[in-house]
């Protein structure tokens, strides 16, 4: 190799040196300042990640169903064993139909619109309108899986709505109105 050629590969590799040293710089500068400028370190980091914040200032508003079976007994029910949906998605629809969403749609169910004439306008239906249905519904699904003779077969279906007002870590079972459906 020539003395020239040996200058051409020196040349280059000192070009390639500090351009993959800039390339380094800009992708690690920006890295190690949002890693200084955190404010959580480790372990802190971590706990804070399975944790809604430690907001006391927003109350929340939260439902529990059960069912009573033929017995009289009362069993927990869980939307999501009964229908396989996501939970935030089974409580939500539960929130919904509380609040009389499905009415407020651009275009509701022609049995919702009947619905909607009959009580004059959506200012005077009543709270959870539809509510009955969704509990007969999940009730009928729960004992679907049942035999006729089952003593744990559902004779109603009851959803609890529970309000928790903030401020405390307490005081969070403060029951609000409660639905019974009959199956």
């Amino acid at each position: 190799m020539t003395e020239r050629a040996q200058a051409l590969n020196a040349t280059r590799e000192r070009y390639l040196l500090t351009r993959y040293a800039a390339l380094t710089v800009a992708l690690f500068v920006p890295l190690l300042l949002a890693f200084a400028l955190v404010r959580n370190f480790y372990p802190f980091a971590a706990s804070t990640v399975m944790m809604a914040g430690g907001d006391l200032q927003a109350g929340r508003t939260y439902y529990v169903m059960r069912g009573e079976t033929s017995t009289g007994e009362s069993i927990d029910l869980s939307p999501i064993e009964l229908t396989n949906a996501l939970s935030g998605r089974a409580w939500s629809l539960v929130g919904g139909t509380v609040t009389n969403k499905s009415f407020r749609l651009s275009s509701p169910h022609p049995a919702n619109v009947v619905l909607l004439e009959a009580a004059g306008g959506i200012e005077k239906l009543p709270p959870a309108s539809r509510l009955p249905d969704l509990l007969r519904s999940w009730g009928t699904i729960y004992n679907l899986r049942l035999s006729p003779s089952s003593p744990q077969r559902l004779q109603a279906v009851i959803l609890d709505c529970y309000r928790w007002d903030s401020g405390r870590y307490s005081d969070y079972q403060h029951l609000v109105q409660s639905w019974r459906a009959e199956l």
